[in-house]
């Protein structure tokens, strides 16, 4: 009888692992994790560290949406000095493809359609040249149409750069 409990135990685990999250379940984690970067500054400085670590554009939208109004301003604080800290930090991403293949793709790139950028987010619009591009997450002088194509969340619409 334990031979039947055990194997029941470990497909059960298996299938835990092996089956996707429901929206459910990924919201609840979502909450979850809210919840504990709005009561715990350490874990929203983590948050905000690692964010800016993979250079994720900067947003603390969700401060107002999720913490308590009394924890809002240490939570907005922490998470941005640690995005801040990671963002220094951050590896430098040489763009371009050698011998290996591969690398990401940067506002630089030029395109036909939005799918030659890939899949991370970027869009294929026109520079103030008129080159099309890939844009998003772009860097101080990287093309931009809108402040989600920069990385700082800035665009200078006259000059269409990054800021």
């Amino acid at each position: 009888m334990n031979k039947i409990a055990l194997l029941a135990f470990a497909s059960a685990m298996f299938a835990a692992c092996v089956m996707p999250m429901s929206s459910r379940e990924i919201q609840e984690a979502n909450q979850r994790h809210y919840a504990r970067m709005c009561g715990d500054p350490n874990f929203a400085y983590e948050t905000g560290n690692n964010d800016g670590l993979k250079r994720r554009p900067l947003d603390t939208s969700w401060v107002d949406m999720q913490c308590h109004p009394q924890s809002q301003q240490p939570t907005r604080e922490a998470y941005q000095s640690g995005y801040s800290i990671g963002m220094q930090n951050a590896p430098i991403v040489v763009e371009g493809r050698g011998f290996g293949g591969g690398g990401r793709y940067s506002s630089a790139q030029t395109c036909r359609f939005s799918s030659d950028c890939g899949d991370d987010g970027y869009s294929c619009r026109a520079d103030s040249s008129g080159t099309n591009v890939c844009m998003g997450y772009g860097y101080a002088g990287d093309p931009c149409w809108f402040g989600s194509d920069c990385v700082s969340g800035s665009c200078n619409g006259g000059a269409k750069a990054c800021q």
